[in-house]
C-alpha cells in the first residue's frame, strides 16, 4: 500500500481575508498586505470613504491579533515589509506604475 503525503495549508478567515496557517502559526501579516492592496486602489476612486474604512478595519483586526501587541517600531517595520511584498506584485500585474520624472 502506497502512502501519499500532501502538505496541507490551513486557513482561517479574519475580516474576509484568508489567514494562512503553516506549522501551527498564523500569518496575520496578510491583513497588512490586504490593507496595502486596498490602499493601492484608492487613487482616483470615488469609493474612497469605503476603501478607507476597509483599511481601518484591516488594521484594527491586525492590532487585535496576537502579533498586534508588538512594539510600535516593530509594527511599522512589518508594515513596511508588507508594502515591499505587495508593490512589486502589483507592478507585475500592472495595477500600479512608477512615475518617471519629466523633463521640461
Amino acid at each position: 500500500m502506497m502512502k501519499f503525503s500532501k502538505q496541507v495549508t490551513q486557513n482561517r478567515t479574519v475580516a474576509g481575508v484568508p489567514i494562512p496557517i503553516r506549522g501551527g502559526c498564523a500569518d496575520y501579516d496578510e491583513l497588512l498586505r490586504e490593507a496595502v492592496r486596498v490602499a493601492l486602489r484608492t487613487d482616483d476612486s470615488e469609493d474612497f470613504p469605503e476603501l478607507y474604512e476597509r483599511i481601518q478595519e484591516l488594521i484594527r483586526c491586525y492590532l487585535a491579533s496576537p502579533e498586534g501587541d508588538e512594539d510600535p517600531f516593530i509594527l511599522m517595520a512589518r508594515f513596511a515589509a508588507c508594502v515591499a511584498d505587495v508593490i512589486p506584485l502589483a507592478m507585475r500585474k500592472e495595477l500600479i506604475t512608477l512615475a518617471t520624472p519629466q523633463t521640461q
